[in-house]
């Protein structure tokens, strides 16, 4: 195996490895933790009223705690962070894992093998059969190496494959992954729970509610495919982390054994018979030996890198998938409407998102980290197998053109959102859903300020079928007041998610007032008057409203479409509310447009009083 050659101070001459993505990836799942809790305080709002008997709003609770298991798993695992000591003592009663005894001959050289090379690590020893060694925090300093019963009789019959085993175990230690990863790795369980929660807590109650006819099913229905593809992306996120951490530890120990025993110990390694998601925890054997024949090769390298980056590249598409497939389904959209709205929403996650940033980051500042990076877990072994500077720049191509190519395009602008034509026959480029703008001037005379027209009702927008339908009539039943109860559901139809809960938010405290001529009208909710279009058989109404606010420089338009159904004193009101509005100014002799458009469809229990 070759390796790169010193320098003087004895320090290697080239970049060993990839970022640390595991790390990485715990990062961006802290990130996430007030999003996703500020969704599970909307969902769980309203669960102790008697509202809170509807299955509609429990599915809903259960789809969120569904994707806020990747946070709890977090959660566990920066509690083991901080008490390593706590998983030590978790994992040794669990895997049965205890001192090596003293005078056992074969043990004494395996921790005589482990110190030699990193003074803080400790064997631990078990009966166990269904692995060979595994690694996990012993302290804030120290390390420990389990070691089952199989690898000691490896070491017996094959030193050398035995040997190549543990070098694979101190190398996750340059990298300090025996916190995150190893035995009682809250990753490993994430990947292990998942699935079987996802199946149990969202596809079955979701299914019931379709079968049961549900009114709030089809919303539900629309949020269950974004959980849908939430599944492969927490397992291609974390996986590529996990695979990235085992071939790395795979590169070290191919730079310090024996090339023929690394393949004789990863031939040693039997697939679990148990567990059928066993082998998502290390990349297959297959996979492996590849790699460790061609650790030093430009192509081994260039995947080592990037295989967590191109992990998150293709949730990047799911997530684009998802978001055409949730519009789509949420109203009578056209395919290539709900896919340019989704697109246009990916473009926002990407430019102003943090992610690829991070991950952009993480490549600059690694190569001035590496070393200092593994000083921090006690590392005092020899660096191994110089990485290749080009592999590594390449590498970065991939973050640094997605960025640019966010940064210089626009997102695609849905039919929707066209807007209205300017009294300038203005020729800059096109307002687009999101607030870009366009500048232009008149070559010889000082354009005048003037109000901008309406903006026109955006198309492809969900609407209501009526049928059964009659007139609606006017009766003597008085006015109904209503007051809301809770924002049961909050779907984004267009603009940010931060955006439809505003216009939730506004809704949470409104009073409503239905008039004996169907008229709906509210107080503090910022929607306009409602008038009914039509009464179905059973009684529920359908409402339609239009509301335009101007002024010297702006016009903006609210449209509603609703439908409500009344049973004794309580109600249910889903709305479809978008606005868009509509800026014409003049700076300097040019002359600016903008035009903003959110869209939401949101579901509001209402009670009578």
């Amino acid at each position: 195996m070759s390796q790169a050659p010193p320098r003087a101070d004895g320090r290697p001459a080239r970049l060993w490895g990839p970022p640390p993505w595991l790390w990485v990836t715990l990062g961006l799942l802290a990130a996430q933790v007030p999003t996703l809790t500020d969704t599970l305080t909307w969902d769980a709002q309203g669960l102790g009223t008697e509202h809170g008997r509807d299955p509609a709003p429990l599915t809903a609770l259960a789809q969120t705690l569904v994707q806020l298991l990747p946070t709890l798993f977090l959660l566990a695992g920066g509690l083991a962070l901080v008490l390593p000591r706590v998983r030590a003592r978790w994992v040794e009663r669990h895997y049965g894992l205890g001192p090596a005894g003293i005078g056992a001959p074969v043990l004494d050289q395996m921790r005589g093998f482990l110190t030699d090379r990193v003074p803080s690590t400790e064997l631990r020893v078990t009966r166990r059969r269904d692995m060979l060694a595994r690694v996990y925090p012993g302290g804030g300093r120290t390390t420990r190496v389990g070691v089952f019963y199989p690898l000691v009789g490896l070491w017996e019959s094959d030193r050398e494959a035995a040997e190549a085993v543990l070098l694979h175990e101190l190398g996750h230690i340059r990298c300090g992954e025996q916190h995150v990863a190893g035995l009682g790795s809250p990753f490993v369980a994430l990947v292990k729970a998942w699935p079987y929660v996802f199946a149990v807590f969202c596809v079955l109650p979701v299914g019931l509610l379709l079968a049961a006819g549900n009114l709030a099913a089809h919303l539900l229905f629309a949020e269950t495919v974004l959980v849908v593809l939430a599944l492969p992306k927490v397992l291609l996120i974390v996986v590529g982390a996990l695979w990235s951490a085992e071939l790395a530890a795979d590169r070290y120990a191919a730079g310090t054994a024996v090339r023929a025993a690394q393949w004789r110990a990863l031939n040693a390694l039997a697939p679990s018979r148990h567990r059928p998601l066993g082998r998502l925890y290390h990349p297959p054997v297959r996979v492996r030996l590849w790699f460790a024949a061609r650790t030093d090769r430009p192509v081994a390298q260039l995947l080592l890198v990037l295989l967590w980056p191109v992990a998150v590249l293709v949730e990047n598409l799911l997530d684009l998938v998802g978001g055409a497939a949730a519009v789509r389904l949420l109203g009578d959209t056209t395919a290539a409407e709900a896919m340019r709205k989704a697109v246009a929403l990916s473009h926002e996650q990407l430019v102003s998102g943090s992610l690829w940033w991070t991950v952009l980051g993480a490549f600059a500042v690694w190569p001035l980290l590496a070393v200092p990076w593994a000083r921090l877990w006690g590392w005092r072994g020899r660096e191994v197998g110089g990485f290749s500077p080009a592999a590594y720049a390449g590498s970065v191509l991939l973050p640094a053109l997605l960025l640019a190519l966010g940064l210089l395009t626009t997102a695609p602008e849905p039919a929707s959102d066209a807007t209205a034509p300017t009294p300038s026959d203005s020729t800059g480029p096109a307002p687009a859903d999101g607030g870009t703008t366009g500048a232009t001037s008149s070559p010889s005379t000082c354009p005048s300020p003037s109000r901008p027209a309406a903006p026109r009702r955006p198309e492809g927008l969900p609407s209501f079928e009526a049928s059964d339908t009659a007139a609606p009539t006017v009766t003597n039943d008085g006015t109904r007041s209503f007051r809301t109860v809770r924002v049961a559901t909050v779907t984004p139809l267009s603009g940010s998610l931060g955006q439809a809960r505003s216009v939730a938010n506004r809704l949470a405290h409104a009073r409503w007032s239905l008039a004996p001529d169907g008229t709906l009208t509210t107080e503090g909710g910022e929607v306009p008057v409602l008038r009914t279009t039509s009464v179905q058989g059973d009684g529920t109404r359908l409402l339609r409203g239009e509301e335009t606010r101007t002024t010297d420089v702006s016009a903006t338009t609210t449209w509603v479409d609703a439908r409500l159904v009344t049973v004794g004193g309580t109600a249910r009101l889903e709305l479809v509310r978008a606005a868009t509005g509509v800026t014409h100014a003049v700076v300097n002799c040019q002359e600016w447009d903008s035009t903003v458009t959110t869209a939401a469809r949101l579901v509001v229990d209402l009670g009578e009083g």
